[in-house]
């Protein structure tokens, strides 16, 4: 596509994790040039002056009033401009009026990517006038109703992101979420010798908040991480982003230290993003030579340590020793120390596997995983996570998942 015929859009994010992850998206999406970012509102008025960009995404630490003040500021310098705002589901229902004469589109910050691709598209086409607003709900058949014939197009055949999702839409939209995530989960589980691992995430939808994560720490040490991000769609995945690669840098810093590891990441979600998500997670550093698990847990779903050849009485529990990161700056976590002796199974997980739920509305619950682990706990960890997933898979049947899965299984070999 020739250079001229591009949409000049630039992107305002005070959250550098939010900024680096719609760089990745914008640059995906083909008739916009990216030509430049800002980190505040005076930058962003600087950046107007000097680019002029067609159009802005804004998404700014201030409240929804100040955003409209800056808009309009943004707007006197650039009175051709369209400007997307991205709204937190609480402002989603915060009445808009007062700004009609801004050429303002809002977007939840929830908005699936596809969703963000059809919008910004119609933006793009001009298939609104510089009066109308956008309010891209997420809901299909309010978006549908919002969303004007492009073309003449739109209206003789439903939107590509409203059709019932088939393998091939499904396979599109996690090659696009591979923009933004593929360098943050690991291709395969370390090898290290007299250990066996297994791990695999499942997302429910195109994006993930699930992740695990393998770190080489010094002295052979690695790190183990399962974790949980408590929202859904593409506000998730960024802040999945910001939290596996925070969990990394400080468990490098602290290699024997967990609970400080998750102290300081805690600390820093809460001074760089702007708050209503927070992270479970289960942290441990394992020491393979010894057998050794030094482990603190977030708010996480329990760990289970299995000694096969005592059954249910000889599973140790590794529940929250502190509640989930980036609630509170006063919060404080706790770290234990457990011992995995050859044979022994430890698994950790997400609550898409006990939170599953049947047809009929019944939860796979705990003591149906643990079933399952314990009828194949002299398998291997691969065996013993693909039949954790497959009977998680009957159990929901045809019903989609609501949630993502993450799953990790280390033996230590007899």
């Amino acid at each position: 596509m020739a250079e001229s015929n591009l949409t000049r859009l630039a992107i305002v994010s005070d959250q550098p994790i939010y900024l680096r992850g719609m760089e990745s998206l914008i640059i995906s999406i083909s008739g916009l040039q990216l030509i430049g970012e800002a980190r505040s509102a005076e930058e962003a008025i600087q950046l107007c002056q000097l680019a002029q960009p067609e159009m802005i995404l804004l998404d700014l630490r201030v409240d929804l009033e100040k955003r409209h003040e800056i808009s309009r500021q943004i707007s006197q310098k650039c009175p051709s401009i369209r400007l997307v705002l991205m709204l937190s589901p609480q402002e989603e229902t915060v009445h808009q009026d007062g700004y009609d004469d801004l050429p303002l589109f809002y977007f939840p910050r929830d908005i699936s990517e596809e969703e963000f691709k059809e919008a910004l598209a119609h933006i793009q086409r001009g298939s609104f006038q510089r009066e109308d607003a956008l309010s891209f709900s997420g809901d299909p058949e309010e978006n549908r109703a919002d969303l004007p014939p492009a073309s003449g197009q739109l209206s003789e055949q439903p939107s590509r992101s409203f059709q019932p999702r088939n393998e091939e839409v499904i396979a599109r939209e996690l090659v696009m979420a591979g923009k933004i995530q593929a360098d943050i989960l690991p291709e395969e589980p370390p090898i290290i010798p007299g250990w066996d691992i297994a791990a695999r995430l499942e997302p429910a939808r195109e994006t993930s908040g699930d992740f695990y994560d393998f770190i080489p720490l010094t002295d052979h040490k690695w790190g183990v991480v399962v974790a949980d991000v408590t929202d859904k769609g593409m506000g998730a995945a960024l802040f999945m982003a910001l939290s596996s690669t925070l969990i990394r840098t400080y468990a490098s810093r602290f290699p024997t230290l967990p609970a400080l590891t998750l102290r300081t990441v805690s600390e820093r979600i809460l001074s760089d993003t702007r708050g209503g998500m927070f992270v479970t997670s289960f942290f441990g550093v394992l020491e393979p030579l010894t057998g050794r698990f030094i482990y603190a847990n977030a708010g996480h779903p329990p760990g289970y340590l299995i000694r096969p050849q005592r059954g249910k009485e000889s599973i140790d529990r590794l529940r929250p020793t502190g509640m989930a990161l980036g609630v509170t700056e006063q919060a404080q976590w706790r770290q234990k120390i457990a011992r995995i002796a050859p044979g022994d199974l430890l698994v950790l997980y997400t609550d898409g596997i006990t939170e599953a739920q049947n047809p009929g509305g019944k939860f796979f619950e705990e003591d149906h995983l643990l079933d399952v682990v314990l009828s194949n706990a002299h398998c291997s960890a691969a065996r013993v996570l693909s039949a954790l997933v497959n009977e998680v898979h009957g159990f929901v049947g045809p019903a989609s998942r609501q949630d993502d899965i993450a799953i990790v299984v280390i033996r230590r070999q007899a």
